[in-house]
């Protein structure tokens, strides 16, 4: 064929090409560069919002990586394709499911298509290529469909791009266009490289006709060994087009150039024969950019629009580039880290397709033809419009190319950059450009015009290369960024992060700032345009390339004023002034000290006045100035929108001229007045001189060089100690000599001034001649020197010194005791001229040497003394010799080069410049070799040394020094094992062991370090080195080298261990005795404990004693820190250690933030125990006396980190036993006798009384006082005795009086007992309720701002009306109600309607038997009736009924003579009626008025119940009212803070308050109630839905669970885990987790925290592990508590302690099997308790719960009994009562008053106190809600206080409120005052508040679905009510019987119907 092989090549285009390139290097000359630089680098914290890590971690040998990602815009789901897995993600970017596109494990398959279509996911793999690359999925669960097909996609890495675009005319049948890098594969080669695909499912997926679908390569192409690639790298559609962006070879030929095109398929056609190609370009100043790397096409902001000359409909496209690392030398191109972006408007790239179809069709230029493709053609048809023929070509032609480029400059380049992808957006004027890189960057581009843009950030993201795929969220302002490893969802702007207008605008007007972003103003904050309010408005917003930021650029006069000057008008010139609003001013604002209002507005200036003297703060003590900020604040925001420092200033804190006139304030000098002043005026003096300050205007004097002061000194003054000398100084500025009288020197000596007259010549002052001197020992002192001068009015001035004036005085004679030290220039400076006169060093003028006989100096040639010898170092040696020697005396030599020699004993010792010391000291080393005669003869050897003399004669020392020659011997060694780690202290004995004088020891080749200055003759200590192997060596002793070997190895053995201390607590004092357990303590010698703590990491010690191997005892150290105070609640851990030897890892044993099962020690505070002469005590005279046989203590902090037997408690000398330890208060059992006086150490007698003394511990002692026991009364006891023997009859006689009463006193002994132990506990008390205010202070502050959580209307009605009741109302219609029920249950409706029926229907069904109408199924009825009145708004017609019932109730009871038990039970339709009536009536008052000191009750409870110990089995608790929950036994624990991880992404945490002993489940609900306490309980996760997170340190991460595989079981029963199971330490940090895992396993980075952060967020987690997290939902009736996690089995389950039957039984257990239940077991409990310990243990515990809410408890009795607040139907129905005993004459007061507490009490208030969840959405815990019964109950019997009669077997919880009851009866009588004195509510006024309430509860429920509820009810007694209204004359009138049967035969007729029907 040779028209296809002339194809093959492009010919003819070199040279169009060549002149467009030289035409394109000219422009590029007049072009300025784009490349610039920037400081804009972000971080991706940043930006971030979400995002997805691949799964698979990418390895050497696992090849992964996110391929293609799609968004689905209606739900917001996200789709990514990566190699071998499809993962679907929702909106938050959280795995919901994923699916593998690989059959074998072997797989490798790159996603190439991902496409979202018609509901479904269309996906393309590279695996399989025969069969099924792609397929057709599920989005819901990425499961195909069955849809495949087979060659769509090219092989491996090579490209695919794709998109879906309609086809031909009807846009309803899209297709796939795609298009591949061609492979040589043999699977691949026949994958068509472009073709339109079918989308659709079934067997025509991604089927494409090869001849109308499909374009096909040449065998020209396909047949060559290396067909040049096209590289895909973007796609789009664009007006009816499908492009495809290129970049590949030119042509078939070898090195033909690299070059980018453009190709297109349009859509409105039946073939791809139109298809066209288009070369395009980039260049720029530094060349071309030849490879296209990404591209989009999207608008231009106004700017870039206007530069280019848009049309309205014209769109830009966007392009970014790479230089070709291999132009000209590879057919491969490789883009280089070098790109650049080009713009191009689409306009020229649809006008150079045209021009490539009309040169196709009309040029006859083969060049126009693809050579690579099958079946181009061009034609020779001039005169046929191309136009046309775009899309369908007529067989004009196929395949056409351009022959011209498309150029576009570049707009920005970017060096080092290998951009990846591009997505633009517009904001406000500006045009942003997203380029990402595969360096991992994503560069923010502005796009200012058609050739210039700036990089103004770079973000780095998780630093793998950005991927092809990139979207903008234009709503929600965030683009999704995909790199190879992580999906990104980010913002596109910050702009909240920058916080001045500088950050936000930047500084180089343009060349930085982020352009979505501007300084709001007024606002003061970074904001974008249209987040502003009124941006419009002139200089409300500055963008970012405003010129100038806004700013105080000028205050007049100044920014500062002297502090005197007050009230002063200034001007401030604001650059940048927003204009301001009417109505609106401008105050200045001198922070919040004073503030003024803006006056004379002139442009951007305006006036505004200083503080007035009492509006500035004072000066701070030291400076000279005070600064506050004046800022400016519009009225109309309120903000301070820009500020300037401004000072008040004090010149007179200045004292000298210098700081005065160098001050930055304008401070003027008076010269002769010695004073700094602001206002030259206040000096006075004639002749002043003034000294301007450098910020003032004033004289020519100005500045600190204008100051009178001293010039530098011209050299260095030397003057010798008592030697008379002159000092002259030289001056400037003095004044003139006429106005001064006289100069005074001082010298500052020693701190002691040394004072001296002085003259002045001019500019030079001398001191005159004066001997100074300093007393110290050293050789020379520097003195400061100041000079005074006095004027004529004898006023001394100090002369201002800058430069420091010093005199140096010295003294010879200091540390120079020789002539050769004296003399030498090594020891003396020659301009001392010191010199040796006879036997001492001075100077020329001294009384010595002018005396002195003979002198030597510096300067001449005469000797100095012959050395003198004094002492050698080291006295001994080894034998074998090498010992260096230090030979020491005086005068030995001027220098080390003088000493010539010195010999031992007439023998050689070699001289070594070792440590020479002029004239003092020499080195040599004694000669080898001469050990046996050494050891013939050991005289010691006499030493002597010559040196050379200053006149070259021989100088011999004197004096009689000797050294000595010894053999040591090495007997033996101690200790002989040591730990591995060393620090074991070796002693080796022997003899002649200080032989030598480097003595070194060595263990094999490991040292032992010694100190060679403890050696003795017969011992060496060492400190044994770290071993790197466990084994058993020779000590080997070293003497100068000559080595001695001991008989014994010595053992290094396995390093100590410690594996517990115990206990782990301590005061701050230390001294606990504290129990390690280990392992290896034996072989240290003496282990210390070591603990860490404070800023500065302080450590602190404690001494420990080994008792055995695996046991020694430490006592804990002090921390002794300035001003450290714990609080009494809270505690430090500190990083516990031990000091074993050198056994590193045990210094560091357990760390704060460790978590590996160890437990550092946690300090308390100190104990603070109160002296009897403190006020609690109540002793006039400070002495405690004797009332029992218990000594009582109180204090504060007692209990901490104590045991009772580690307190010591002395009366006198004599113990006082059985100590108990509380918190507040010591108590031990008294001696019987008086001990004798004073104290236990025999001291303090003189009052005749014991001394009580408290030995806390081992380090604390107190002396609490004089303690006075009774005086003795054996006389009286002796006269009672015998009147008691008296009086036995009569005491007989009234026995049975005392058996009588004896119910009566064991009462009256439990009241007492309660006041007393009420007493006692006190402050107790008190500190409790004000740690409880703490807490309850917090929920209280978030109740300000998002009120209390009340459960909806609906919840209410149902939880109050339907108490105990199986029925529920209907919330909705049934579906598809049929006619006749609808019918029938309208007259029903209209039945109920007619009172006289409604009457006689209630009447007749209460009138039942309870056999036949339950209790429970009456209050149904009435409930149901209740709903339906409420939905139709009868609540006043209703009302109307129950009080005629009522009324003739009342009667009824009258006539059976029991008015008192009116309204007490809850048993007939009426009670009931009333019951629901009050409950709505109610619900205003209550939510407005009294639901919040319930809810505050409610909470203080939970926090205190919370405080304590709380069995999650029995629910049994330590702090409860109710002795029925109360936890009886006595439960070590501690209050423990966790540090609980809210949100992981921006590290926001939480501290929370557990115990030690609380279960896992509990943690859990505290930490969920700590973080989510403002939210509803229905709305927050429960506990069963989360996991515990134990992030434990070098342990990694650890689920807690209550029961797991570790729990501990014994004899059938099983123990819930505990936080002290887990050995959880104070601090530790936990998360939870979302979902159950179900295993133990660590818990990864990969875990999903539970997202706190917003209301509605269902936080979920990885699909792999997690569960997603759904809202708790309000838990049923029998399992409404928190509740153990905890598998199925035969294992009894127990926490705190074992019940056998535990008290929270089943919900179907009867009410009365229950309550027997209950009864027996507390009847047995208490059976088994002796009465003292209920006392004493029972009844502390209730009372100290009450005294602890005692105040929340009283304000919410006083807000529900506030008759201010009680609703008018109250009123109404109090006073139906009162009249109802008016009418009937009833006299007993107390009965009407029953009736009302009957009524509202019990009906209501009791049941509120007692549920508050009916109300609120919450969920009591069992103690909490048993504490609110106790108070429910008080409350009631307050209503019913005549029924009260206490008895020896009354509820200890009973007794507690008994105190309490005339209070709250008082409030009672007060409320039913009240209410009677509140004026008489008519029956409108009744009536309309009806309506109000039915409006409030009108459309909750279902009112047909009520009615047939209400109706199947009632059926079963039609008869009886029938026969009832035939009886009854008004009934029979009005036919009303007849009605019901209505209702009962059309719904019987239609059944009937229905049936035959069928």
């Amino acid at each position: 064929d040779q028209k296809e092989t002339r194809a093959m090549a492009t010919r003819g285009r070199a040279k169009p090409i060549l002149i467009l390139a030289f035409q394109l290097l000219l422009i590029g000359g007049l072009v300025p560069s784009v490349c610039m630089e920037w400081s804009g680098r972000g971080t991706l914290a940043d930006y971030e919002v979400a995002s997805f890590d691949n799964p698979i971690e990418k390895t050497v040998t696992v090849t992964t990586q996110l391929d293609h990602f799609a968004v689905q815009p209606e739900t917001g789901d996200v789709y990514v394709g990566a190699v071998n897995y499809l993962y679907k993600l929702n909106k938050e970017l959280k795995q919901v499911t994923n699916v593998s596109t690989c059959s074998e494990d072997t797989c490798l398959s790159y996603n190439k298509v991902l496409a979202l279509h018609a509901g479904m996911l269309i996906t393309c793999g590279t695996e399989r290529p025969n069969s099924d690359q792609c397929q057709l999925r599920s989005q819901d669960d990425l499961e195909g469909d069955g849809s495949r097909r087979g060659r769509v996609v090219a092989f491996g890495t090579k490209s695919t791009a794709s998109i879906i675009a309609p086809v031909g005319m009807n846009p309803s049948t899209p297709r796939l266009y795609i298009a591949n890098t061609y492979s040589t594969e043999g699977d691949y080669q026949d994958i068509q490289p472009i073709a339109r695909r079918l989308v659709s499912s079934g067997g025509g997926f991604m089927f494409a006709d090869s001849g109308t679908d499909a374009v096909q390569f040449t065998s020209g192409y396909t047949d060559g060994s290396n067909p040049f690639p096209i590289s895909y790298v973007s796609v789009f559609n664009w007006k009816g087009f499908t492009y495809f962006a290129t970049f590949q070879k030119e042509d078939l030929p070898p090195l033909s150039a690299h070059i980018s095109k453009l190709t297109r398929l349009c859509h409105n056609t039946d073939n791809v024969r139109s298809y066209t190609e288009i070369l395009i370009e980039c260049r720029g100043p530094s060349g071309l950019f030849s490879l296209i790397q990404a591209a989009h096409v999207g608008p231009a902001g106004p700017h870039l629009e206007e530069s280019l000359a848009l049309d309205d409909n014209d769109q830009v496209l966007y392009a970014v580039f790479a230089r070709d690392k291999q132009a000209g030398t590879s057919n491969n191109p490789v883009p280089a880290a070098d790109s650049a972006l080009c713009v191009y408007k689409m306009r020229d790239i649809e006008a150079a397709f045209s021009e490539a179809v009309r040169g196709c069709i009309q040029d006859n230029d083969d060049n126009y033809e693809i050579g690579i493709f099958t079946g181009t053609v061009c034609g020779n048809q001039p005169s046929v419009d191309p136009e046309s023929f775009l899309c369908n070509t007529g067989n004009h032609y196929r395949y056409a190319t351009g022959i011209t480029p498309v150029v576009g400059t570049s707009v920005v380049h970017l060096p080092g950059h290998l951009a990846s992808s591009i997505i633009t957006s517009t904001e406000y004027n500006h045009t942003m450009a997203f380029i990402g890189t595969t360096e991992g960057q994503l560069l923010k581009v502005h796009i200012e015009s058609s050739t210039l843009a700036r990089l103004y950030e770079s973000v780095t993201l998780d630093g793998e290369p950005v991927m092809k795929d990139t979207m903008l969220n234009e709503t929600k302002e965030e683009v999704f960024v995909l790199t190879e490893q992580q999906l990104i969802r980010m913002r596109v702007e910050n702009c909240g992060r920058y916080t001045t207008c500088e950050a936000c605008i930047g500084t180089d007007a343009g060349n930085d700032g982020d352009p979505y972003c501007g300084w709001c103003t007024l606002e003061r904050k970074c904001t974008r345009y249209h987040d502003c309010p009124l941006q419009d408005v002139s200089t409300r917003w500055l963008a970012y390339n405003d010129a100038q930021c806004i700013e105080i650029s000028q205050v007049i006069p100044h920014n500062s004023l002297p502090i005197t000057l007050t009230d002063q008008q200034i001007m401030l010139t604001v650059q940048q002034l927003p204009a301001l609003l009417d109505s609106w001013q401008y105050e200045c604002r001198f922070e919040e000290h004073f503030t003024s209002q803006a006056t004379n507005y002139n442009g951007d200036s305006f006036n505004c006045m200083t503080p007035p003297a009492s509006n500035i703060p004072a000066i701070p003590s030291g400076e000279d100035h005070v600064t506050v900020t004046l800022s400016v604040m519009s009225t109309e925001t309120s903000v301070d929108f820009v500020d300037i420092d401004f000072s008040f200033y004090e010149c007179d804190t200045h004292k000298t001229c210098v700081s005065c006139v160098g001050s930055e304030w304008a401070c003027n000098w008076c010269v002769f007045e010695n004073k700094c002043t602001h206002d030259n005026s206040t000096c006075s003096k004639m002749k002043e001189i003034f000294v301007t300050g450098q910020y003032s205007r004033g004289t020519a004097m100005q500045g600190p060089v204008s100051c009178p002061q001293l010039q530098p000194q011209p050299g260095e003054v030397l003057i010798p100690n008592v030697i008379q000398r002159e000092i002259n100084v030289t001056v400037d500025n003095l004044p003139d000599a006429s106005e001064t009288t006289s100069f005074l020197c001082s010298l500052d000596v020693e701190g002691s001034a040394q004072s001296v007259a002085a003259t002045r010549a001019d500019s030079t002052v001398t001191c005159d001649s004066k001997a100074y001197n300093y007393t110290a020992t050293v050789q020379e002192l520097n003195a400061s020197l100041t000079l005074q001068w006095t004027d004529k009015d004898n006023v001394m001035h100090t002369l201002d010194d800058t430069y420091d004036f010093t005199v140096t005085l010295y003294k010879c004679e200091v540390l120079r005791p020789d002539c050769s030290r004296c003399i030498s220039d090594e020891t003396t400076r020659a301009e001392l001229g010191c010199m040796w006169c006879g036997d001492t060093c001075g100077v020329t003028e001294s009384t010595v040497c002018m005396t002195a006989d003979e002198k030597v100096t510096l300067q001449d040639n005469r000797n100095c003394p012959d050395p003198v010898l004094m002492q050698v170092y080291p006295l001994f040696g080894p034998f074998e010799g090498n010992t260096l020697l230090t030979v020491s005396g005086t005068d030995i030599g001027l220098r080390y080069s003088d000493v010539r020699e010195v010999t031992l004993g007439g023998e050689q010792c070699t001289l070594e410049n070792y440590a020479y010391s002029t004239g003092y000291s020499v080195s040599c080393r004694t000669l080898e070799g001469a050990a046996t005669r050494r050891r013939r003869d050991v005289t010691p050897l006499t030493l002597q040394v010559r040196i050379t003399g200053r006149d070259g004669t021989m100088q011999t020392s004197q004096g009689d020094v000797t050294f000595g020659y010894k053999d040591p011997d090495i007997s033996g060694f101690s200790p002989e094992i040591g730990p591995q780690s060393g620090g074991t202290r070796l002693t080796i004995s022997g003899q002649s062991l200080d032989a030598g004088r480097f003595i070194e020891v060595f263990i094999d080749d490991m040292q032992c370090a010694a100190e060679r200055a403890i050696v003795t003759d017969d011992s060496i200590t060492c400190i044994t080195s770290r071993a790197d192997n466990l084994g058993s060596w020779i000590v080997n002793v070293s003497f100068d080298g000559a080595e001695r070997l001991s008989m014994a190895n010595y053992t290094y053995t396995v390093d100590p261990d410690v594996e517990e201390i115990n206990p782990s607590t301590s005061v701050l004092a230390g001294g606990r005795e504290l129990t390690v357990n280990g392992s290896g303590f034996s072989i240290i010698q003496q282990p210390q404990i070591v603990i860490t703590y404070g800023d500065n990491e302080q450590e602190f010690v404690g001494n420990c004693s080994v008792t055995s191997d695996d046991k020694m005892i430490c006592t804990s150290p002090e921390i002794n820190l300035p001003n450290l105070v714990l609080d009494a609640d809270t505690s430090v851990n500190v990083t516990t250690g031990f000091i074993m030897d050198a056994v590193e890892a045990l210094r560091t044993w357990c760390s704060v933030d460790q978590n590996d099962g160890c437990t550092p020690l946690e300090y308390f505070q100190n104990p603070e125990y109160y002296p009897f002469n403190d006020p609690l005590y109540e002793n006039e005279d400070g002495i405690e006396e004797r009332t029992g046989p218990e000594l009582t203590v109180k204090g504060a902090r007692l209990n901490l980190a104590i045991t009772n037997e580690e307190v010591t408690v002395y009366v006198g000398k004599s113990l006082c036993t059985a100590v108990t330890v509380g918190a507040g208060a010591l108590s031990c059992k008294l001696p019987v006798d008086a001990p004798a006086a004073g104290d236990y150490l025999g001291m303090n007698a003189t009052r005749g009384l014991p001394v009580v003394w408290v030995i806390h511990g081992t380090t604390l002692s107190f002396n609490i006082g004089y303690f006075q026991y009774p005086v003795d009364n054996t006389v009286l006891i002796v006269c009672v005795v015998s009147v008691g023997v008296l009086v036995l009859a009569g005491l007989l006689a009234v026995g049975l009086y005392k058996k009588s009463k004896g119910a009566q006193e064991e009462v009256d002994k439990r009241l007492d007992d309660i006041d007393n132990v009420q007493a006692k506990l006190a402050d107790d008390m008190r500190t409790a309720f004000a740690e409880l205010q703490t807490d309850v202070s917090d929920v209280t502050s978030d109740l300000e701002g998002i009120g209390m959580p009340f459960n909806s209307h609906r919840e209410y009605a149902t939880n109050m009306l339907f108490i105990g009741q199986d029925t529920k109302p209907m919330t909705t219609d049934p579906e598809n109600p049929e006619e006749h029920v609808e019918k029938a249950m309208k007259k029903f409706s209209d039945a109920l309607g007619n009172k006289t029926f409604l009457l006689m229907f209630l009447q007749t069904l209460d009138a039942q038997s309870k056999a036949k109408l339950s209790v429970k199924d009456r209050g149904a009825i009435a409930s149901l009736l209740t709903v339906i009145m409420v939905a139709e708004g009868k609540l006043d017609y209703l009302s109307d009924v129950l009080f005629s019932l009522m009324a003739k109730l009342v009667q009824d009871e009258l006539d059976a003579n029991r008015p008192r038990q009116l309204f007490r039970r809850t048993e007939t339709i009426l009670e009931k009626l009333l019951s629901n009536w009050i409950t709505l009536c109610l619900y205003d008052s209550l939510k407005d008025h009294t639901a919040y000191p319930l809810f505050v009750l409610y909470r203080a409870i939970k926090c205190h119940s919370e405080h304590g110990p709380m069995d999650i089995i029995s629910g049994q608790a330590k702090f409860t009212l109710s002795d029925e929950k109360l936890l009886t036994e006595d439960i070590d624990y501690r209050e423990m803070v966790l540090t609980v991880i809210v949100n992981n992404a921006d590290g926001e945490t939480k501290e929370v308050k557990v115990l030690d002993v609380d279960t896992i489940s509990q943690v859990k609900e505290k930490i969920l109630d700590a973080i989510h306490r403002s939210q509803p309980y229905s709305r927050r996760p429960s506990a069963d839905q989360v996991d515990l997170e134990w992030h434990a340190g070098a342990n990694g991460r650890q689920i807690l669970r209550d029961v797991d595989h570790t729990s501990v079981t014994s004899d059938g029963w099983k123990r819930v885990n505990t936080l002290r199971f887990y050995h959880v330490p104070n601090k530790s940090t936990m998360a939870l987790l979302g979902g159950s895992s179900g295993t133990q396993k660590p818990a990864s980075d990969d875990n999903v925290y539970v997202n706190f952060g917003s209301d509605d967020t269902q936080a979920s987690a990885s699909a792999s592990n997690y569960m997603p997290m759904k809202p708790a939902s309000r838990p049923p009736r029998s399992n409404r508590f928190t509740m153990v996690e905890a598998p199925d089995d035969d294992a009894k389950i127990w926490h705190l302690l074992k019940c056998e039957e535990s008290d929270y039984g089943s919900a179907d257990a009867s009410a009365t099997k229950r309550r027997n239940k209950r009864l027996s077991k507390r009847l047995s409990m208490i059976a088994s308790r002796p009465k003292k310990r209920i006392r004493e243990l029972y009844i502390p515990r209730l009372i100290s719960t009450k005294g602890t809410i005692q105040d929340y408890i009283n304000r919410m009795f006083q807000a529900i009994l506030n008759a201010d607040t009680a609703p008018k139907a109250v009123k109404y129905l109090f006073d139906f009562f009162d009249s109802q005993a008016v009418r009937h004459s009833i006299q007993d007061s107390e009965a009407v008053r029953t009736w009302k507490g009957n009524s509202l009490s019990l009906r209501f208030w009791s049941n509120a106190i007692r549920r508050p969840d009916f109300i609120f959405d919450i969920r009591p815990s069992r103690s909490v809600e048993s504490s609110l019964g106790i108070i429910a109950q008080a409350f009631y019997d307050a209503h019913n206080a005549s029924d009260q009669k206490l008895s020896k077997d009354s509820d200890l919880s009973k007794l507690l409120f008994n105190k309490d009851l005339p209070r709250i009866q008082s409030l009672v009588e007060d409320y039913y005052d009240g209410i009677s004195n509140k004026p008489r509510v008519t029956l409108q006024e009744l009536n309309n508040e009806m309506s109000q309430t039915s409006q409030s509860f009108t459309g909750l429920f279902s009112k047909l679905s009520t009615l047939l509820q209400l109706w199947h009810y009632v059926k079963k007694y039609n008869t009886k009510i029938v026969e009832a209204c035939e009886d009854d004359d008004a009934c029979k009138n009005e036919h009303l019987a007849y009605k019901l049967v209505e209702v009962e035969t059309i719904l019987d007729n239609e059944d009937c119907d229905a049936q035959e029907a069928v």
